[in-house]
């Protein structure tokens, strides 16, 4: 697994186990969701949930993110996105919560008050977990003009409109979705 864009570009990252529950987001999805995003990176807090490896935090910041906030539950992704931050010197711009979600949020609105321009939500598939999340997101923790890119397996169908949050677009990738939503 490598970083597909930015100052990084083509620098590997650690990858979790082939028999990890781990689902890192494919390569070539992962560029198509930075294409997509393009030039809005630059300059943006990012709040990568169910951060997995932490590829798209770390893809976010080789594109000139200002800082990224990672959350996982699982000790093994908290250690690989620790090591792979190590390895390519980015700790100074992070930080690394190891959090349940959603119960976990409080402990984020204490510190990031109307601070993230980026969200990305991957949970497992097909766990309930992106719908939950999106539901309980603290609207407090974001900017007027978030994105959010929530990524589900196909045949689980997100609503266009939850909460303050409407689609604005999506794209199928065979058996990935990534669903995009602002706040209204």
């Amino acid at each position: 697994m490598q970083i597909t864009g930015g100052y990084l570009k083509g620098r590997k990252l650690l990858s979790p186990p082939k028999n990890s529950k781990i689902r890192p987001l494919r390569t070539r999805i992962r560029k198509a969701l930075f294409d997509i995003l393009g030039s809005q990176i630059k300059g943006t807090n990012v709040l990568d949930l169910f951060s997995g490896t932490g590829a798209l935090g770390i893809e976010a910041l080789s594109r000139e993110a200002n800082f990224c906030v990672f959350v996982d539950y699982s000790p093994l992704s908290l250690n690989l996105i620790k090591k792979n931050l190590e390895n390519l010197n980015l700790i100074k711009k992070t930080k690394i919560f190891k959090l349940k979600l959603p119960e976990g949020f409080s402990k984020l609105t204490k510190n990031y008050s109307n601070f993230f321009d980026i969200v990305f939500i991957t949970p497992p598939y097909a766990t309930g977990l992106s719908l939950e999340t999106l539901r309980y997101l603290p609207i407090c923790l974001l900017k007027e003009n978030v994105i959010i890119m929530v990524e589900e397996k196909t045949n689980i169908k997100l609503p266009e409109k939850i909460k303050n949050f409407e689609l604005l677009k999506k794209r199928i990738y065979g058996e990935t979705t990534l669903y995009f939503y602002y706040r209204q």
